[in-house]
């Protein structure tokens, strides 16, 4: 019996394409780690597959030569025992020649997967830099925006308190200055804009 040796098992080789489409299934990526973990992954399977053809193409022409040697054995001694051997030899190579046929059409299946993973990785890419242009290119107007708001209105944010709505208030007329402080999460957009509107009203007079 002739045993071909391989990095990577044929086995493992499938295991790592399924993760390869898992991960490409998955909906929160990061994108540039997945890239470096594609084409190791890529790499891994590529191995495999050129390892795995290159040894069952060397059992190939080792039965091949086996088979050959049957048939001139046969030839001098015409026997059963030879022609049976003979004969399972021969399917023996059918059977490994099948091998290497589905393996390459495999690889060349994974090869499209990859191109086409590329592509979809190049895209997002692509979308994401123009993202953060995007922002980049906002952020200019949002704080003008927001200067002319606190100008107007007298209000000023304190953006330091996560998840809370913080700042002060001052009322021109009275001199006065309000702090605020309010729990965005428990807060509806009416009940925030009532409080705050509420806060700039200047007092009655007497």
């Amino acid at each position: 019996m002739v045993a071909g040796t391989s990095t990577i098992s044929w086995e493992a080789t499938l295991d790592i394409m399924r993760e390869l489409t898992d991960l490409y299934k998955g909906n929160e990526t990061d994108d540039v780690a997945d890239a470096g973990m594609i084409s190791t992954m890529v790499n891994d399977v590529r191995k495999a597959s050129e390892e795995m053809r290159s040894s069952l193409a060397s059992q190939v022409d080792v039965l091949a030569a086996q088979v050959a040697e049957a048939e001139a054995r046969c030839e001098r001694e015409n026997n059963d025992e030879f022609s049976k051997k003979m004969e399972e030899l021969s399917k023996r190579e059918e059977s490994l020649n099948e091998e290497v046929k589905i393996i390459g059409e495999t690889t060349e299946e994974i090869q499209k997967r990859i191109n086409m993973y590329k592509e979809e990785a190049k895209a997002e890419t692509a979308a994401m830099e123009e993202c953060e242009s995007t922002k980049m290119e906002e952020i200019p107007r949002i704080k003008h925006a927001i200067s002319l708001y606190a100008n107007i209105t007298g209000i000023k944010f304190d953006y330091s308190k996560e998840g809370k709505l913080a700042g002060h208030i001052a009322i021109p007329q009275s001199e006065e200055v309000h702090s605020f402080n309010i729990d965005a999460a428990k807060c509806s957009g009416f009940e925030i804009a009532n409080q705050l509107w509420g806060m700039m009203e200047p007092p009655a007079c007497e």
